[in-house]
């Protein structure tokens, strides 16, 4: 019978703890609401506001520093496991684990848990359970030192009559201490047996000044809310009722610990209500608290651990939405400071406008509103450009506003909303390395719609205010103004702002730094003799653009081609150079874009670029397409070229030839093809960027290819230097529209694909670009083609689009699609403006540099 009771008492073991677990509880639960119905909240709310902040915050680290004996647990355990983690490590680690099995408990099954986790990854598992087994036995043996103590003095002194009666809870807990010694000592079990002097100790006297500064915590809880407190009587209670919270094992005691205590010091004289605050408190400082600085240090540990592992990708992300949150907060708080003086009804008459306002004053000043609220606009802007010098400013215009709401009528939900603003600020120091603003037409956009909004709504309700105006409609109470006198200091504020804000915009400018340097010819030439270049790189020889080199280390070995305009930094065509070096190089020069406050645009490129751009988070947008005819199989004959076969024999019949000459060229030669070009521009305004035009210099740098009579030359067009042995192209063409015969062009074009052919052995001959070629035509093109097009289209003044392909079609064997690739931070038609003005701007006349447009076949 007795086999078989022991049997199915093993069978159920589970069942009847789960049991025993849940009677507690409800024992514990009914208790305590018993207790509740006899507690003041009046009076609880009464102790707690005569506690003063400084005591309350010397309870906090009191509590807190009670918890770090505890760290001793994990030194042994490390020691035990023969390994040495750092010594921060073992400090957060510790904090975390400790704190967290004060509050849950479970006998101490979760601190066995997270320390396998935190230390025993690289360790055998058998050993790591042995480890831990000496270690949370002997957690336990300071609250036993304790309870002996509390035990001799609760029967040898006269005076805790009532406190006799817990002697066996007393005694029950001081003999695990003795027991667990021995056994430890005496023992042979190599999960305790085997434990050296010196580690037996260092837990014996952790576990004791765990205990220790658990009730140290308590007792100056106690004493610091004023309470009189008998340490000969405390403690006997605290540790009877600590060993019948951890016998209940009810998570972190809650419950049974507190009822005990209530019971007990109530009895001992202590109102209920300061018993269950003492309560209340100590929890707070000694279990909660230093929960949460676990916590923070384990999210520390944690978020580092998942950044190492992703690459710093999450930090990244989290310092973005940061900045993203402060910038935001800076327009926000700006927008309704300003809203807030010039409606100030509608902030006391409407709700949602109350809990909105994170400024919420309880008067309203409206020349210090109006001019803060303005100001923080444009800090704001500082702040989301990432500028330097937006620091300073932001956290003193903050600390103004604080002062501003503080003598306004301060409110606890303005301080903690601005206290926090500033710790964004703060924070955010290192976000800010950018060296100057350029105010990008994006932003200026946006910022005029806000600060211009706000300047007009005001304009308006004064006017609608003003007694000499009459209205038909009744306007809501809303917009009623004070009085006009007020209406007209925040007018004065805007006007003084206005010109604050100039000059605060103007500060972080700073001195305007541009991106690139001058052409040196020097550089330039041993990038293109060797490694090479395309068919765009001869353009840098203009001048009309700046020049960015890439050394990777040892030499120059890639350069850029690009012009300013507003923010975008606008790079013409593919980079010339060592193509290994292409990425990096790219890479330097955004980052270098960045450091100065410019987007780079990257314009004309092919999808080489395209796709390594694209990593680097740029959009695209197809701008048209280049045409390249195969020499190999040019041919006039067949029915496809009937037409330019009959004008290519027309003009040869009529006497006019090719030929090419080579530089240098005589002052008499250039004169006679100055004349020509003069003579086609018939006065217009030439362009540069991306397009050629008539330099002396320029010219002595290729050979020409004429079209000339028996008498003089009639058109020509100047090589273009490809640094390639596969491909050619020409870059000016020109022509006398009075001397030259009709089909010139195509005369022209023949004889040089087929000098290329069979002089120069070059397999391909580069039409160049025609805009818009397919771009933005079809109902399912992406907007921002489709923007580009009407923006490019009716910006420019020379071209006819449809009428450049058609042309090129007739000898073009491939087509290969060119791109504008744009950050995302830009809008599409802000860039498609820049391209077009910086593109169709007319070149600066020069001594060398003559107002001449270049022929359309190269673009």
């Amino acid at each position: 019978m007795v086999e078989k009771s022991i049997t199915w008492f093993k069978a159920h073991l589970n069942k009847l703890k789960i049991v025993f677990l849940i009677s507690v509880i409800i024992i514990v639960l009914f208790e305590l609401s018993t207790i509740a119905k006899t507690i003041s909240v009046e009076h609880l709310a009464i102790i707690f506001s005569k506690i003063k902040i400084g005591n309350i915050l010397l309870m906090a680290l009191i509590g807190s520093i009670s918890v770090i004996p505890m760290i001793g647990y994990d030194l042994t355990l490390n020691t035990l496991l023969e390994q040495k983690p750092k010594k921060l490590y073992i400090f957060e680690t510790s904090w975390l684990v400790n704190t967290l099995n004060n509050i849950a408990g479970f006998g101490g099954f979760i601190s066995a848990g997270l320390r396998s986790e935190f230390y025993g990854k690289q360790i055998a598992g058998k050993k790591v359970v042995r480890a831990l087994s000496k270690i949370l036995v002997f957690t336990m043996s300071g609250l036993s030192i304790y309870a002996l103590l509390s035990f001799f003095l609760v029967m040898f002194d006269d005076s805790n009559h009532y406190l006799r009666q817990y002697w066996i809870w007393l005694i029950g807990g001081g003999l695990y201490f003795p027991l667990i010694f021995c056994l430890s000592l005496f023992g042979k079990g190599e999960y305790l047996g085997d434990l050296k002097s010196s580690q037996r100790w260092q837990l014996i006297g952790t576990s004791f000044l765990e205990w220790s500064g658990v009730l140290i915590s308590f007792i100056s809880t106690g004493i610091l809310m004023g309470i009189s407190v008998d340490i000969r009587e405390v403690i006997p209670l605290f540790i009877a009722a600590t060993v019948i919270g951890i016998v209940s094992m009810i998570p972190g005691e809650l419950g049974s610990f507190d009822l005990m205590m209530i019971i007990g010091l109530s009895a001992l004289g202590t109102p209920k209500e300061t018993v269950v605050a003492w309560l209340l408190l100590f929890r707070l400082f000694y279990y909660l608290v230093p929960f949460i600085i676990g916590l923070i240090l384990f999210f520390k540990n944690l978020g580092t651990t998942i950044n190492l592992r992703y690459k710093g990708i999450p930090i990244s992300l989290l310092k973005e939405l940061a900045h993203k949150l402060e910038t935001f907060f800076l327009y926000f708080t700006g927008i309704m400071l300003v809203l807030s003086a010039t409606i100030p009804e509608a902030f006391s008459q409407l709700s949602f406008l109350q809990r909105l306002n994170p400024i919420r004053s309880r008067v309203i000043v409206v020349f210090p509103a109006i001019l803060l609220g303005f100001l923080l606009i444009v800090t704001g802007r500082g702040i989301s450009a990432r500028v330097k010098r937006a620091y300073i400013p932001t956290i003193t215009l903050v600390t103004l506003t604080f002062v501003y709401s503080l003598l306004a009528g301060f409110r606890i939900s303005t301080g903690i909303f601005l206290a926090l603003l500033l710790l964004f600020v703060i924070f955010s120091k290192n976000e800010l390395f950018r060296e100057q603003l350029v105010y990008s037409a994006e932003w200026m956009t946006i910022d005029g719609l806000i600060m211009g909004g706000l300047g007009i709504l005001y304009i308006i309700i004064g006017v609608y205010n003003s007694p000499k105006i009459h209205h038909r409609h009744h306007l809501p109470d809303f917009f009623l103004f004070p009085s006009e006198q007020i209406w007209i200091v925040g007018f004065v504020a805007i006007l003084s702002v206005a010109f604050i804000i100039l000059l605060l915009i103007h500060f972080f400018k700073n001195k305007r730094i541009e991106i690139g340097e001058p052409l040196d010819e020097m550089r330039v030439q041993h990038i293109l003799q060797s490694f090479g270049g395309n068919p765009d790189s001869q353009l840098v020889f203009l001048k009309d653009k700046k020049v960015f080199y890439y050394n990777d280390g040892k030499e120059d070995t890639v350069f850029f081609q690009m012009a300013t305009f507003n923010n975008k930094l606008l790079v013409m065509g593919d980079p010339s150079g060592k193509k290994a070096d292409f990425e990096p190089a790219i890479e330097a020069l955004i980052d270098e874009a960045d450091r100065y406050n410019y987007l780079p645009v990257f314009y004309e490129n092919s999808e080489e670029i395209v796709m390594i751009l694209h990593e680097f988070g740029y959009d695209f947008i197809k701008f048209g397409e280049r045409a390249h005819v195969h020499l190999p199989d040019f041919t006039l004959s067949g029915k496809k070229m009937k037409g330019q076969r009959a004008t290519f024999n027309k003009i040869l019949k009529a006497g006019y030839q090719f030929d090419v000459i080579h530089p240098p060229f005589s002052a008499e030669t250039l004169a006679s093809l100055k004349e020509i070009s003069d003579e086609w521009l018939n006065g217009r305004k030439e362009k540069g960027f991306s397009l050629g035009f008539f330099s002396e210099d320029y010219l002595q740098r290729a050979s020409i290819a004429i079209i000339k009579n028996e008498t003089e030359i009639v058109a020509f067009a100047n090589f273009m230097p490809t640094y390639s042995k596969t491909i050619g192209t020409i870059d000016l063409m020109r022509f006398s529209p009075t001397k030259a015969p009709s089909g010139t062009m195509d005369f022209l074009f023949i004889n040089l694909f087929q000098y290329m052919r069979d002089e120069l052995e070059l397999d391909y001959f580069d039409l160049g670009m025609a805009p818009l070629a397919n771009v933005g035509t079809s109902r399912k093109s992406f907007t921002q083609e489709r923007i580009a097009y009407l923006v490019y289209n009716f910006g420019s003044r020379f071209y006819s689009f449809g009428g450049l392909k058609e042309y090129k079609d007739k000898y073009a064997d491939k087509w290969f699609p060119e791109y504008v690739l744009y950050s995302r931070d830009s809008w599409i038609g802000y860039v498609m403006i820049a391209l077009l003005i910086t593109d169709n701007a007319p070149v600066q006349n020069t001594k060398n540099y003559h107002g001449l447009h270049r022929f359309i076949f190269r673009e």
